[in-house]
């Protein structure tokens, strides 16, 4: 079982990508939440998704993501869908909760402004370097961003 510190470590992030999309699209192409959503990520950030619920303002979906060790980390994430322009992911496992705020901004009739505010708590002694999680997500969002311009200039 991994470690636990004498205290929970608290840090927060900020993240904004530019995508040249209009606002509506990419909110529903970010909110459409499927169990096969990481296609797009598998080699740098594998993970398995079920969705358990689907409303038209919640989801609730279990997240398997293979870890360094032999554990595997089980996280629930509860999302809340805000349109037409935000969202909130709050994610429990055993390692860690965290809280993503998403919010989208109009930059232009076919540009839009993605900004991200992370904040996490961790529950155990060894926790991602700042400077490591902060390259993983930037690369997991550059694909991401590669794959909301893609399916706009395709439709």
């Amino acid at each position: 079982m991994p470690r636990r510190p004498s205290r929970a470590v608290h840090r927060s992030l900020t993240f904004r990508k530019v995508i040249a999309a209009p606002l509506p699209f990419v909110f529903q192409w970010c909110t459409d939440y499927r169990e096969d959503d990481d296609r797009i990520t598998d080699d740098l950030y594998h993970y398995r998704a079920r969705i358990l619920l689907r409303e038209p303002r919640r989801v609730v979906r279990v997240v398997t993501v293979p870890g360094g060790d032999p554990l595997r980390t089980t996280e629930v994430e509860v999302i809340r869908l805000a349109p037409p322009d935000r969202w909130t992911v709050q994610m429990y496992s055993a390692t860690g909760d965290r809280v993503r705020r998403y919010r989208l901004r109009r930059i232009g009739p076919h540009r839009s402004a993605l900004e991200m505010r992370f904040v996490e708590t961790w529950k155990v002694a060894r926790i991602p370097s700042r400077a490591r999680y902060r390259r993983l997500f930037q690369r997991v969002w550059d694909r991401y961003v590669d794959g909301i311009e893609r399916d706009y200039r395709r439709r």
